[in-house]
């Protein structure tokens, strides 16, 4: 069963299973007695309270699972046996901690969130049905960043922050106004009653977000892709705030993450960024931009955010909080270390 393993993949998954177990059982204290363990709950009813939150949360933490243990069973010409086992796996983990969670003060074992985990792993194992070809995708991906991005590991640092900024969108609020924005959901193809029905807060948070986003991402660019880089960025990040919405949200509230103000957010920061002086200063402004947000955010009273790291929408509250602070110093970082670089090349060149 473990014919073809794959060492690099084990530190991995044994750090991963690690921290399903340490979030499953937190606060790993105050443990009930051991007679309130049992599988009772596998025939319980349907839980009365069913959130998207949970559900979203619970599948997800399981597909990386799923995939790095079906890399492990997986043998030549057996890859439907990888699946197989990897899910029977996953659904026995989950069983395990979910009887475990009665044991634990404020845990609740429930039967959906069994065959939720059990989903989020089989999906996970059919992933590595298409191992190779994520792999042509990663290698293509590392093309694609040395063509359109500036060497170094602060560049890859850089892209690290910016994938962050993806997680932070499952907040459903804009970045810098993570803390003190309420959520603003009326569709763009609903026209407010009035000037006083529009909320100016909501498209201030939004044009702050996505300028300082744009110009932080354009500090990495290398030269000649400022324009087309910007577009894509765009396009992405509009599709994954409509994503998280649309995986955390009910349907018929979706549009709503498309509201006025929201579109015209983005068409605001789009030009600004596309202004000679500010294209020229992209790092300059970027820097500028997420100061600012900071300080609105601390004027505003945007405190840390009260949420728990065992929820997706409790992390990425947590690291839209946090991601200001690091794209700042990442631009800090970055400014010194491409004045080091070009003053070594200068005197490579003098040399010379």
């Amino acid at each position: 069963m473990f014919g073809n393993t794959r060492p690099p993949f084990w530190p991995a998954l044994v750090v991963y299973l690690l921290f399903i177990v340490a979030s499953s059982l937190h606060p790993l204290a105050g443990w009930r007695s051991a007679d309130a363990f049992g599988l009772q709950f596998i025939t319980a009813p349907w839980p009365a309270f069913i959130t998207r939150t949970d559900l979203a949360t619970n599948f997800l933490v399981y597909v990386p699972l799923g995939y790095l243990l079906a890399l492990q069973f997986t043998r030549p010409r057996r890859r439907g046996r990888a699946v197989l086992y990897t899910t029977l796996a996953g659904l026995t983990l989950s069983l395990v901690l979910e009887a475990l969670q009665q044991l634990v003060p404020g845990r609740i074992a429930s039967n959906l969130d069994v065959l939720v985990n059990a989903l989020g792993t089989l999906s996970g194992a059919l992933l590595t049905l298409h191992h190779r070809r994520l792999a042509r995708a990663v290698r293509r991906a590392r093309g694609w960043r040395r063509r359109w991005f500036r060497p170094g590991w602060g560049v890859d640092l850089g892209l690290a922050v910016l994938l962050l900024w993806g997680l932070a969108q499952f907040a459903l609020l804009p970045v810098p106004g993570a803390g003190w924005l309420e959520l603003h959901l009326r569709p763009f193809d609903t026209a407010p009653g009035g000037l006083e029905q529009l909320n100016p807060a909501w498209f201030v948070a939004l044009t702050l977000e996505m300028a300082a986003l744009g110009a932080y991402a354009a500090s990495l660019l290398r030269p000649g892709r400022y324009v087309s880089a910007l577009l894509l960025l765009f396009l992405a990040a509009f599709a994954v705030k409509l994503l998280a919405a649309t995986l955390l949200l009910k349907l018929r509230v979706v549009g709503g993450v498309l509201s006025l103000e929201t579109l015209a957010a983005f068409l605001t920061a789009f030009w600004l960024l596309l202004t000679p002086w500010v294209s020229r200063h992209r790092r300059g402004v970027a820097i500028g931009l997420l100061a600012a947000s900071l300080l609105l955010r601390g004027v505003a009273g945007g405190a840390w955010p009260a949420a728990s790291l065992l929820n997706i929408m409790g992390l990425s509250k947590m690291v839209a909080w946090l991601w200001p602070w690091l794209a700042l110093v990442t631009l800090l970082l970055l400014d010194g270390h491409w004045r080091l670089w070009r003053g070594r090349h200068a005197v490579a060149g003098r040399k010379t």
